[in-house]
């Protein structure tokens, strides 16, 4: 999966793979949709911005409380820096969020669901991406 990122200095980056946020935070900064992607994959690729791209974590890459395993969607907040450095808090945060993804789902493999727990969950992540956004002072 390669997801490339065109954004301006501070701007917020959205990236996810729930589409319901793609529709409904779409104008909200950068959106780096990652159709196709699970769960584990959206942290990969935020772990991926943050070493290549200097971005720093905007939300907690574990905001909510569902297990990993639990769902299906995530969404989360970044902003790029000025540094020519890595952002060490925001790749601690990314590699500790991973390491508990890979401990749920080693123990518990998600189950094949249905397209209506799908948009469940997919209502779930927008909710809470929303709620994020509200926190941070982000209007929509």
């Amino acid at each position: 999966m390669k997801a490339q990122l065109k954004k301006a200095v501070g701007e917020m980056i959205v990236i996810t793979n729930n589409p319901m946020v793609k529709e409904k935070l779409g104008q909200i900064g950068v959106m780096l949709f990652l159709e196709d992607a699970e769960y584990g994959d959206v942290l990969n690729v935020v772990k991926k911005q943050i070493i290549d791209d200097h971005i720093c974590l905007l939300s907690h890459p574990l905001s909510g409380s569902i297990k990993p395993n639990e769902t299906y969607y995530k969404t989360i907040f970044a902003s790029e820096t000025n540094s020519q450095y890595i952002d060490i808090e925001s790749l601690e945060y990314i590699e500790s969020a991973i390491a508990v993804y890979k401990k749920f789902i080693k123990n518990k493999q998600r189950p094949n669901w249905s397209l209506a727990v799908l948009e469940d969950f997919s209502f779930v992540d927008f909710y809470i991406a929303q709620s994020t956004l509200e926190r941070m002072g982000v209007g929509q």
